[in-house]
């Protein structure tokens, strides 16, 4: 006989290893008359992780910077989490800013909760 075993339950990232705060600035739904976006919303998103590591992609012909940073944002102990994050918002962090590039949702894996987004910025 083979017994199940009870899958854990999935911690969130422990909050004294998220030691950063950064500014969030939500790019609009309108476009100006010239085509772009502006920023609508800025807040300040604390206890989050930001890993400054360059992120390059390489094919036979040239290599790519694809992220100058990826932060960690855990859906528990993070303050000040918006409903969603927009790609192209401005991110600022220690007075520099960034471009949010892609937006990667991580899962629980006992559920379809979301557990942490990590955030590529360039």
């Amino acid at each position: 006989m083979r017994l199940k075993k009870k899958a854990k339950l999935t911690p969130p990232i422990p909050k004294e290893t998220l030691i950063h705060e950064i500014y969030y600035e939500e790019l609009s739904e309108e476009q100006t008359p010239w085509g772009t976006r502006e920023p609508a919303t800025k807040n300040l998103i604390s206890h989050v992780r930001v890993d400054l590591n360059t992120v390059f992609s390489r094919d036979s012909t040239q290599k790519k910077v694809v992220a100058e940073a990826i932060i960690f944002i855990d859906a528990t102990n993070s303050v000040g989490v918006p409903d969603a994050f927009v790609e192209e918002s401005k991110i600022t962090f220690e007075g520099k800013e960034y471009t949010l590039k892609k937006v990667i949702p991580c899962f629980k894996v006992e559920s379809n909760e979301i557990r942490h987004w990590e955030l590529e910025v360039i």
